[in-house]
């Protein structure tokens, strides 16, 4: 068969298709058309008040947000006595670079590269204001209400809403690297997936230096006590070092969210060591599937609720007390509200970006609760137990959210697979599920272990008592 010149151009298509490199970064794109075309799910990836970067720019309905992040920008500059001409010649010279972080059809709309890069400029100023005087509890340092200020706070954590880190670290005016990733870290401890108790409460005070404040954590101790005060200087010495170990900057702000509420970069060597350790001496020999489902059956199965205080998504365990006697499930402490469907989306989303490795970390959390929770039932324990704190409604709506948002996510198998097999052994063994469900039902609780005891101690008086209406003492 002889080869048209078409023919020919397109094997030779297919061969540079082969040599196609892979990006050494993710790239901000826009969300897959599979997650944003499910029903009910494309609200939770646009923006309601302030478009950031060029997927949203210049929609009617955002005009007002436009106007804001014009001011912000100009307070941006005011505050920190920077230079707009400066700051704007770093994103222009820069251009070319940056738009090598954005995917090919986001800035397709932007031939121009001077309005490419006056609105990069803009958007970085009013996103840097924001994330350093965009507190809740003072919305009028940003001019705005703080019904205003809720939806800026939720927008710019979408996906479709990012800014390069080069971008936030040209116009930032810091040298170092570890300050700006602080600025970010405070913003986000206030985001509900936050390793921050959420019974902890912050103070901010400025001293002469703008950027450094004292931090005041106020936390309920187990006597219902308030204590804990926190000097800045450890602070950032406890941010330096984070940034330190983990060796590798954010890509941009959602990020970083990402890695605020996985885990504590300082234990993470640690962490790996002993999951691995411990995950040898409990493997799921078979890959049998599991036989469980909720949490009203994990409880029927005599396994009792307990949480975990640290709040990081991975720190989910499953465990023996007193010889096994009293089985537990370990979970992080969570709290679900209006903003906890459209974080969880974009997270997800943004985990399933093609050019994004990693590990499915916040998919597969979100499938092991889903697992955990059919009913509302299995919400009312997970809040009896203070795993769970309902701030949406009602204890359907929470069972409701997990089970959408879990719709076609594909989990990595191995998170969670010990716990599950631990789960799966316990549940199979009918007699240790006995022994646990007897010590939770008899032992939880002062109360019953007073009336097992009174119960107990009626039986030997009735068991002497018969022995003596039976064996009656001879009176000779």
């Amino acid at each position: 068969m002889t080869e048209t010149p078409h023919l020919s151009q397109k094997f030779q298509q297919l061969q540079k298709a082969k040599e196609t490199p892979k990006n050494a970064f993710p790239k901000i794109q826009r969300i897959a058309h599979y997650l944003r075309g499910r029903k009910h799910f494309a609200q939770h990836y646009s923006p309601r008040l302030v478009s950031i970067g060029p997927i949203h720019h210049g929609k009617p309905e955002l005009e007002l947000g436009e106007k804001y992040k014009l001011m912000w920008a100009a307070k941006y500059l005011e505050r920190t006595k920077q230079d707009g001409q400066t700051l704007y010649q770093k994103i222009a010279s820069n251009i070319e670079q940056l738009k090598e972080r954005f995917a090919e059809d986001v800035i397709r709309d932007f031939p121009d590269d001077e309005k490419l890069s006056w609105m990069l400029f803009v958007d970085g100023c009013s996103l840097l204001q924001i994330l350093e005087k965009g507190n809740l509890n003072d919305p009028h340092e940003m001019n705005v209400k703080v019904d205003q200020m809720v939806l800026v706070w939720q927008d710019v954590l979408l996906l479709e809403n990012q800014l390069p880190y080069k971008v936030l670290k040209d116009l930032s005016g810091h040298q170092n690297d570890a300050t700006l990733v602080d600025i970010m870290n405070n913003f986000l401890k206030c985001h509900h997936l936050s390793p921050v108790r959420a019974d902890q409460r912050k103070e901010n005070h400025d001293h002469k230096n703008e950027d450094r404040r004292n931090i005041f954590l106020t936390q309920n101790n187990e006597d219902g006590d308030e204590s804990v005060y926190v000097n800045n200087e450890d602070t950032q010495q406890h941010e330096e070092h984070i940034i330190e170990v983990s060796k590798e900057l954010p890509f941009h702000l959602l990020d970083q969210l990402r890695r605020y509420v996985l885990d504590d970069p300082q234990n993470e060597s640690q962490h790996q060591k002993g999951a691995k350790k411990k995950s040898e001496r409990n493997q799921n020999p078979n890959n049998e599937m599991t036989t469980y489902r909720n949490i009203g059956e994990l409880r029927a199965a005599g396994i009792k609720l307990k949480v975990e205080k640290s709040r990081r998504l991975r720190d989910i365990h499953f465990s023996y007390r007193w010889k096994c006697l009293c089985a537990e499930l370990t979970l992080p402490q969570i709290t679900v509200d209006d903003t906890t469907t459209p974080s969880f989306h974009n997270l997800i989303a943004y985990e399933m970006c093609p050019d994004f490795e990693n590990s499915f970390e916040i998919c597969s959390f979100v499938a092991f609760m889903d697992s955990l929770i059919d009913h509302p039932e299995d919400v009312k324990e997970l809040r009896s137990a203070k795993v769970l704190h309902n701030a949406l409604g009602s204890d359907e709506e929470v069972a409701k959210l997990f089970n959408t948002i879990s719709t076609d996510l594909v989990p990595n198998t191995e998170s969670y697979s010990e716990v599950r097999w631990k789960i799966e052994k316990h549940y199979r063994k009918k007699h240790r599920a006995w022994i646990a469900q007897g010590y939770h039902t008899y032992f939880s609780n002062p109360w019953s272990i007073i009336a097992f005891h009174a119960a107990l101690f009626a039986i030997v008086l009735t068991v002497i008592q018969t022995w003596f209406a039976i064996n009656p003492r001879d009176p000779s």
